[in-house]
C-alpha cells in the first residue's frame, strides 16, 4: 500500500515537471536570485569605493605629518600604525572586490 502511494507521488511530480507554469516559477525565482547577487555585488563595490576613498584621505594625512611634524619617536610610530591600517585596509578592499567579481559572474 505505501509503494501505490509514493507512485502516485511520483506521477503527481511527473505532471506537475511538465507544466509549462512550474518552468515559469522556477525563471522567476532564478532571476530574483540573480537580482539579489547583482544587488549585493553593488553594494560591496559602494562600500569597497569608500574604503579606498578613507585610505586615500589617511594617505594624505601621513604625508602631512611627514612633512610638518618633528622626526621624533611619538611621531614616527604615529605615522607607521598608520600605514599598517592603511595597507590592511586595502587588502580588506581588494578581498571585497573580489567577491563582488564572483557574485557578477
Amino acid at each position: 500500500m505505501a509503494a501505490d502511494r509514493e507512485f502516485v507521488k511520483l506521477d503527481e511530480l511527473r505532471l506537475l515537471a511538465n507544466l509549462d507554469m512550474l518552468q515559469d516559477q522556477f525563471l522567476v525565482y532564478f532571476d530574483m536570485k540573480t537580482q539579489r547577487e547583482v544587488q549585493l555585488a553593488t553594494e560591496i563595490n559602494n562600500l569597497t569605493r569608500h574604503l579606498l576613498d578613507i585610505n586615500v584621505e589617511r594617505r594624505s594625512f601621513i604625508q602631512a605629518l611627514e612633512q610638518h611634524l618633528p622626526a621624533n619617536m611619538m611621531a614616527y610610530k604615529t605615522r607607521e600604525e598608520l600605514k599598517g591600517q592603511l595597507k590592511d585596509d586595502l587588502i580588506k578592499a581588494m578581498e571585497m572586490r573580489m567577491i563582488a567579481l564572483q557574485l557578477h559572474l
